[in-house]
């Protein structure tokens, strides 16, 4: 189980505990059992640390804390070997596991559900007369074991338990069931036998658990776990969480091969009975088919037949007792169940492989003879072969396999149980067991014929076993009907163009664009398809110097070149250096371990009701003519064009519109570039666009070659060139008046201009340009020779992916609005014209024309364009902007601010205290609204219609793109605001606050309206008021009004806090649009690997890999600054990992990058956490805060309170603080890293983690650098409260974890032996004489600023995280 698991359990058990106990504890009188008291206390027990106060189950008060974790409390003692209470065990009779013959676990008094399958079943005794328990639920469940060995206590987590809590006072064991795990259990009494260990073993986690005797029976004693325990002790699973089947034919079929006994005499003996103490019936839904019918709306007849024909295989709510979300299978959910079993056998080699160095494959066969191969370095592979099957193809009924260890142990269990995928074993040397066996023999020879055929080098089998295994996938079989294996398992038709052109070994010859003007072509080998690596027909090619590349511009050698001489010598010399750099062909070299047998079932989901198709509503013009789509054609991809909506014979259209797009019936016709048409319908269009296109729309296509260029009348001409500055003279550089044709790798062809090819393709365009010898004109010579000089370097940091300038979902971009008037004359439709119209309608006011020919005085000329957009809808859009870059600054101000985020992190939880629903909106064209103090005047185009066109029009409002309009237009807004009777907030200028008063309580408050630029944030209950002046009096266009659904890239929504609703942040749409930005440079990152963000106690500075390339310098610095802002958006799990590691952004090395992907693949693995506004402040009373009389030390200590601070108003907010330094943690230059977070209420404002700038020589110095440091941060977000109105609830609660420290602080009387830290000392003592703050001591482990200092363990981590992320 792993901490995060532990977390959801250790908040979700309170309420059924204290149940349990009211029902199971009678009287006041203490118990013992084992060596730990348990005690009752009463509603003022404490919290046992700080970080409990936190988190996902931290109540508003203490006494509803002590209300959610129950009456009975419980304090951990110190196991002692003396202190053996077996006795007492036994009197109590609640802490006693008995090892009677019960076919499943069965969970008693001293276990705590942790969570509920969603299955039960009915549980009866030995004897027929025996009334059965009825709707027994099975459960996961935990126990505390007290190891008196180590002295360490332990939690026993029981999978797919029968839970009866406290209505069972002792708990019964099946010791198969815990063997199933693999942990050994043995029961025989060492009386009876000397050997016997009578314990349980676990050789995975090092534990061996012996057991007791009461009587003739071996128990284990147990008991009821403490909160403490649950959240710091170790978890061992002793049970599978496989579904538990005790009477499943599995059981005998994998004993049949260690048995002795003849298999007719053992079925035979077989008797239809069932013998044990406890017996339970078939497992069942606990959904039947009744309640089925009236939760999906249909008849009970289907609901039974729905329930019979899919499998449930997740996890449900609790409902009674419990109101949480327990854990779901999702693994097991997430890839396809294939209605079929696998078989597996590892194959071995007795030749290394090359270049990739394989030893062995793993050979997976489905009874319908689908099979997949994976050549493997080391047989500890299979496991990880496994997987990739899975994730790659799907989740098949059963595995069968031999008993080899690396096809039943390790990563291949984990596995295996990860996916619920059961397993049965053959028996030794008995092949025939194995259906698929026939399979694996007919893969091999087939093998060995085309290796022989071709005469392959044995180096090269792994390649060639590859390619077989994947060709008999799609090999029409008799015993199939003459299927395919891959339709008869998939159902699909299967394409086979990747083996149509070429065979195993064939000559080839490769197309190299970049080997230009020498022969772009070479020779190599075809090895067989490229399945995981580019597009379709990519296939892997063998070169002569041995290496193994992809490629997709591959042939086959010509008639001519077969014959020809040079080209035989060239084959020739070619397969000598083969045979050098690879090996040569001989005889056999594959041969086989043994194989095996099956079991379970697919899901079926319900079908959603397809709402009615409305008729079809179209105005205008359609937005998807004349797109540009890559449609299949044949065995290969083509460019078409959308042509026209396609027409039936009486002349109507095809198909109607609908507002839900899966149901659009559009049909359109579309045309390939050599006349032909096809019939597509709008979805396969809208699919097909999407696929090429990033997720802003930008297309991108893989570059080909320039194969043209042309010359415009506004290029610079070579008498032109030389431009003198003073006595100097220099080239001009300008790039004007150039177009180059570029073809791309599809195909399709595009006229790029000079400056857009140059920043994309500069070594492209200096060669073409040398090439076709107009490297000295003046557009190209100031440049091209001294890109041919960094060649080299410069074609490593390209991509070979390049955008396809001008195009956003396969529609051409215009550059200007005459092309926009063309396009749409092309088109035979105004959709650019009538996106100008809209612009020219909204931005006309910023302009005054004059029908004077001369400018006014003072006034400069200044460019300006329209830029074009698509939108998601295929809409066009058009934006005017003035070309203010090419301005000088002007006179007044142009600094506008900004809300900080700390800010809208205070706003956010004023809302959650208060219940509140904040509003946000966007000003629609904001900057247009303020007048400008700039004097530019721009020459009208034809956007301003053919009567104003080539007149002067000034500009009188702050248009886009002038250097001042932010600041013009934060100015004309906070005018608005201050008439509304909003004052701005001296602490954050862009927080603007105005009295009020909540009608249900007559609450006064403050309500406030947060401005980022043109967006708002209103947090009032009359919010919609607010938004309704700022429309209906100051004429503001207000867009997406409403509740945020996000706000400053962040996710913003609602969340229930124990029982009140507030809201979340979550960077998860951020962080999801960048991952798959790092998996284009790196790969697939895999999610299992990283548990922390961060390796635990990982130094990067001692690290001594080799320097990163220019190249992968500015990708590390782009991955830093990603994840730098996901740490603004609230995941401060990241924060000490994203500062540590940005130390070395100017010289990071190659291990820091493979650190930053560690780092990602963590993100990747908890996308979902959330910073939540807990509203509930924390009871501190129980902690130990000095309270002494500091006036003969500080006589005028006192905080300061700012005289123009607003009136508070409202509910206090309480302060909470944990600080921490990691001692000298730079092991190059020995400084400290302060860390610190500070909370509102239960919600994390700021958080901080910084190396210090000083070098300290001992804790106590670092650890007080970094309480100076809080102390100063904490008193400006003090400061920031008063400004805002906002009440303080008394000082702020420091939590600190050294003692010393804490001493020095609290005590008057301490004295400061280290000189050299007397000013932190005395600045943080100060505040605590004056009542900012007061310090506590608080356990190094609960500390939850750790986090923010050093790679923790895993289970530290996550526990941190879990009392501060959600």
């Amino acid at each position: 189980m792993n901490p995060k698991q532990r977390k959801a359990y250790y908040e979700g058990r309170s309420k059924l505990r204290n149940t349990d106990n009211m029902q199971s504890n009678n009287g006041d009188i203490p118990r013992q059992i084992g060596a730990t008291n348990i005690e009752q206390t009463d509603d003022n027990s404490r919290i046992t640390s700080a970080s409990a106060a936190f988190g996902r189950n931290a109540n508003m008060t203490q006494a509803q804390s002590n209300r959610s974790l129950g009456n009975e409390r419980r304090t951990q003692g110190r196991i002692t070997t003396s202190n053996r209470t077996i006795a007492s065990a036994v009197t109590s009779r609640n802490d006693l596991i008995r090892f009677n013959p019960a076919d499943t676990t069965c969970a008693g008094s001293t276990f705590i559900p942790l969570e509920f399958t969603g299955h039960e079943c009915d549980v009866g005794g030995f004897h027929d007369a025996m009334t059965p328990i009825k709707n027994v639920p099975i459960a996961t469940c935990a126990t505390a074991y007290d190891h008196m060995g180590s002295q360490e206590t332990l939690i026993l987590v029981f999978h797919e338990a029968l839970y009866f809590g406290s209505a069972m006072e002792h708990s019964l064991l099946n010791p198969n069931q815990i063997r199933a795990n693999g942990l050994i259990v043995n029961t025989c009494p060492r009386q009876y036998d000397q050997s016997s260990l009578h314990a349980i073993v676990d050789n995975k986690e090092g534990i061996t658990m012996p057991f007791s005797m009461y009587g003739c029976i071996s128990y284990l004693p147990t008991r009821l776990p403490t909160d403490a325990e649950l959240k710091s002790c170790r978890y061992i699973d002793m049970t599978c969480e496989l579904e538990w089947d005790p009477y499943s034919d599995s059981f005998r079929e994998s004993e049949r091969p260690f048995r002795n006994i003849n298999a007719d005499t053992m079925e035979s003996i077989k008797q239809q009975r069932q013998i044990g103490a406890t017996l339970s019936s078939e497992r069942r839904s606990d959904v039947d088919a009744n309640t089925l019918a009236q939760r999906l709306g249909i008849s009970q007849h289907l609901s039974a037949a729905t329930l019979k024909c899919t499998t449930q295989k997740a996890s449900r709510h609790i409902t009674e007792p419990f109101t949480r979300r327990v854990k779901t299978r999702q693994s097991a959910l997430r890839y396809p169940r294939l209605n079929d079993y696998l078989y597996s056998d590892t194959m071995f080699s007795d030749v290394v492989s090359k270049p990739r160095q394989n030893i062995c494959a793993q050979l997976f066969v489905t009874s319908k003879r689908y099979s997949r191969i994976y050549p493997m370095r080391t047989k500890g592979q299979a496991g990880e072969k496994l997987n990739q099957f899975i994730t790659s193809t799907g989740i098949p009924l059963g595995l069968i396999t031999d008993g080899a260890k690396e096809e039943t142990l390790g990563q291949w269990n984990e596995v295996r149980k990860k996916y619920l995928i059961t397993q049965r074993i053959t028996e030794p040397h008995s092949p025939w067991q194995n259906k698929a066996e026939s399979e694996i023999g007919g893969t091999k020879a087939h093998h060995r014929r085309l290796m022989d055929r071709k005469r392959v080098p044995e180096e090269l089998w792994d390649f060639g076993l590859e390619y077989t295994a994947d060709l008999r996938c799609f090999i029409a079989r008799p015993e199939l009907d003459y299927r395919t294996p891959y339709e008869v398992l998939t159902g699909d038709t299967p394409d086979i163009s990747d083996y149509l052109n070429f065979e195993l070994y064939q000559w080839v010859k490769v197309y190299d664009p970049a080997a230009f003007p020498s022969n772009r072509e070479y020779l190599g080998r075809w090895l067989g398809p490229a399945h995981y690596v580019g597009q379709a027909l990519c296939y892997y090619v063998l070169k002569e110097n041995g290496q193994v590349i992809t490629r997709t511009s591959v042939r086959g050698l010509t008639e001519t070149e077969i014959t020809d001489e040079n080209e035989i010598k060239a084959r020739a010399d070619f397969d000598i250096q083969i045979n050098t750099n690879i090996g040569t062909f001989t005889d056999d070299i594959i041969h086989e371990v043994p194989n095996d047998e099956p079991e379970e079932d697919p899901v079926t989901p319900p079908v959603d009701p397809i709402p009615e198709d409305p008729p079809d509503i179209t105005h205008g013009p359609d937005p998807l003519l004349q797109a540009e789509v890559i449609l299949a054609r044949g065995d290969q991809a083509a460019i078409a064009k959308v042509k026209h909506r396609k027409r039936n014979s009486d002349g109507n259209l095809i198909g109607r519109k609908h507002k839900i797009p899966t149901l659009d019936s559009r049909i359109y016709v579309c045309e390939f570039p050599d006349g032909e048409e096809i019939d597509v319908s709008y979805n396969t269009l809208a699919e097909h666009l999407f696929s090429q296109c990033d997720s802003e729309g930008n297309q991108y296509q893989i570059f080909q070659e320039i194969i043209n260029h042309r010359r415009k009348k506004n290029a610079v001409d070579k008498a032109d060139q030389m431009v003198r500055n003073g006595n100097r003279s220099s080239k001009k550089k300008t790039v004007v008046g150039w177009d180059l044709e570029v073809e791309w790798k599809d195909g399709s062809t595009s006229w790029l201009s000079l400056k857009d090819l140059k920043n994309s393709n500069a070594v492209d365009v200096a060669e073409y340009a040398k090439a076709n010898r107009i490297e000295h004109e003046p557009a190209f010579d100031w440049w091209v020779h001294d890109v041919l000089k960094r060649k080299d370097r410069l074609i490593k940091m390209a991509r070979s992916h390049r955008l396809k300038i001008g195009y956003k979902f396969g529609l051409r971009i215009p550059d200007s609005v005459e092309e926009a008037l063309d396009i749409d004359r092309e088109n035979g439709n105004t959709l650019w014209q009538d996106a100008i119209a809209k612009e020219m309608q909204n931005v006309y006011v910023a302009f005054d024309v004059r029908s004077e020919s001369q400018a006014p005085p003072g006034y400069r000329l200044i460019p300006h364009r329209i830029i074009f957009e698509i939108k998601m809808d295929f809409t066009r859009k058009a934006r005017l902007v003035a070309g203010g870059h090419k301005t000088d600054p002007p006179a007044q101000l142009t600094y506008s601010s900004v809300v900080s985020r700390e800010s809208v992190r205070i706003g956010f939880l004023i809302a959650a205290m208060y219940d509140l629903e904040p509003l946000a909106a966007d000003i629609g064209n904001a900057y247009l609204n303020a007048a400008t103090k700039e004097k530019y005047y721009i020459i009208t185009g034809p956007e301003f219609g053919a009567l104003e066109q080539g007149k002067i029009a000034v500009i009188v409002r702050a248009l886009y793109g002038l250097k001042s309009s932010g600041a013009m237009w934060r100015a004309h807004f906070a005018a608005t605001l201050r008439d509304l009777g909003f004052t701005s907030s001296l602490a954050d200028p862009d927080v603007w606050m105005r009295p009020s008063t909540l009608p249900q309580d007559q609450q006064e408050y403050y309500e406030y309206i947060l401005v980022y630029v043109d967006d708002l944030l209103v947090v009032s209950h009359r919010g919609q008021e607010l938004l309704d002046l700022l429309t209906d009096k100051y004429q503001y266009r207000l867009k997406d009004v409403g509740p945020p659904q996000r706000y400053l890239g962040a996710i913003v929504g609602r969340y229930d806090k124990n029982g009140t609703k507030t809201w979340y942040l979550s960077a998860k749409d951020y962080l999801t649009k960048a991952l798959p930005i790092v998996e284009e440079h790196y790969g697939t990152l895999n999610k299992a690997k990283a548990d922390t963000p961060l390796p635990p106690k990982y130094h990067p500075e001692d690290d001594k890999s080799p320097f990163l390339k220019d190249d992968e310098i500015a990708l590390y610095q782009s991955f830093i600054g990603t994840l730098r802002w996901a740490v603004e958006l609230g995941r401060i799990d990241l924060t000490f990992g994203v500062s540590l590691m940005s130390r070395f952004s100017n010289a990071p090395r190659e291990d820091h990058m493979q650190k930053l992907l560690w780092m990602f693949t963590y993100v990747k693995r908890h996308l979902e956490s959330k910073l939540v506004f807990d509203p509930f402040t924390r009871d501190w009373s129980h902690y130990q805060f000095l309270n002494h009389d500091w006036s003969e030390f500080y006589p005028d200590a006192m905080e300061t309170i700012p005289s123009n601070a607003p009136e508070p108003r409202g509910r206090a907010v309480q302060i909470n603080m944990f600080c921490d330094a990691a001692h000298a943690n730079d092991h190059v230059t020995r400084r400290s890293t302060t860390g610190f977070i500070i909370f509102l209420q239960g919600t994390p404002i700021l958080w901080y983690s910084k190396r210090q700038n000083t070098i300290e020589s001992s804790t106590f110095g670092s650890e007080f650098v970094a309480l100076k440091i809080a102390t100063e941060v904490m008193e400006g977000l003090r400061y920031r409260l008063r400004m805002m109105g906002i009440p303080i609830s008394g000082v702020t609660n420091t939590f600190c974890d050294n003692g010393s420290v804490v001493t020095n602080v609290s005590d008057p009387t301490s004295t400061l032996t280290k000189k050299h830290n007397a000013i932190a000392y005395h600045k943080v003592r100060e505040t605590v004489a004056a009542g900012v703050q007061r310090i506590a001591h608080e356990a190094g482990k609960y500390n939850l600023s750790d986090v923010l200092t050093k790679s923790l363990l895993a289970y530290q981590h996550k526990d941190c995280c879990a009392c501060i992320l959600h």
